[in-house]
C-alpha cells in the first residue's frame, strides 16, 4: 500500500481535470469513463501528462488500471517508486 502524500494527489488531481477537460468536482473514486465521460484519449493524455511531470514512464498495460483518481495515483506512485 502507497502511502499518499496529499500534495502529490492534488496535482495530479489537476493534471486528470486538465487532461480530461472536467469542470466539476469529483471525488477521488469518481470513474473517469463512466461519470466523467472520459475516452480512451483523453486517458492516454492523462498518462502522458503524469510521465512528463515526474519524469517517469508508465506502461500502456497500466492504463486500464486508472479508472479514477485513487488508481492513478497509485500507478503514478508505482512507476515514481514513490
Amino acid at each position: 500500500m502507497t502511502t499518499v502524500v496529499p500534495e502529490r494527489l492534488t496535482r495530479i488531481r489537476e493534471i486528470i481535470a486538465e487532461n480530461i477537460d472536467v469542470h466539476i468536482e469529483f471525488s477521488d473514486s469518481t470513474l473517469f469513463i463512466d461519470e466523467l465521460g472520459a475516452d480512451s484519449l483523453k486517458l492516454i493524455d492523462v498518462l502522458s501528462a503524469l510521465e512528463m511531470e515526474y519524469s517517469i514512464v508508465i506502461d500502456m498495460d497500466e492504463l486500464p488500471k486508472m479508472v479514477n483518481v485513487e488508481t492513478t495515483y497509485q500507478v503514478t506512485a508505482a512507476a515514481a517508486g514513490w
